[in-house]
């Protein structure tokens, strides 16, 4: 003789399944949103080596190659000037510019960096 399970266990499961992955959905939306924050600056170097601060649009993907203007990450800006930092778009980041323009945002976003030069 089989016993099947009573119609109450069987739903049971389920509201316990549709909770674990509701709770799950919402950590991984928690860690994304905890990623840390970095600040990007538009540049474009000078012959002295310095990095003069410009305009977000002018790192706009849609530019095309070879332009002279990239991003960095984490620097310092003063007096118009951009120190320190890093061409390398760090991972798992939430990434604005100073002017607020998201660059890229948190776990799996993604956006094309200059190079460095």
């Amino acid at each position: 003789m089989t016993i099947a399970p009573s119609p109450g266990r069987k739903a049971s499961r389920s509201v316990a399944v549709a909770a674990a992955l509701a709770t799950l959905s919402v950590s991984v939306v928690a860690c994304a949103d905890s990623a840390p924050a970095v600040t990007a600056d538009c540049v474009v170097k000078q012959p002295n080596g310095q990095y003069k601060a410009v305009d977000d649009d002018y790192c706009d993907d849609r530019r095309g190659g070879g332009s002279s203007f990239i991003w960095i990450y984490g620097g310092t800006s003063r007096g118009g000037y951009v120190s320190g930092g890093t061409t390398y778009r760090p991972a798992n980041t939430n990434i604005t510019s100073r002017s607020g323009k998201v660059v890229v945002g948190g776990f799996g976003g993604s956006a094309k960096s200059g190079g460095g030069s």
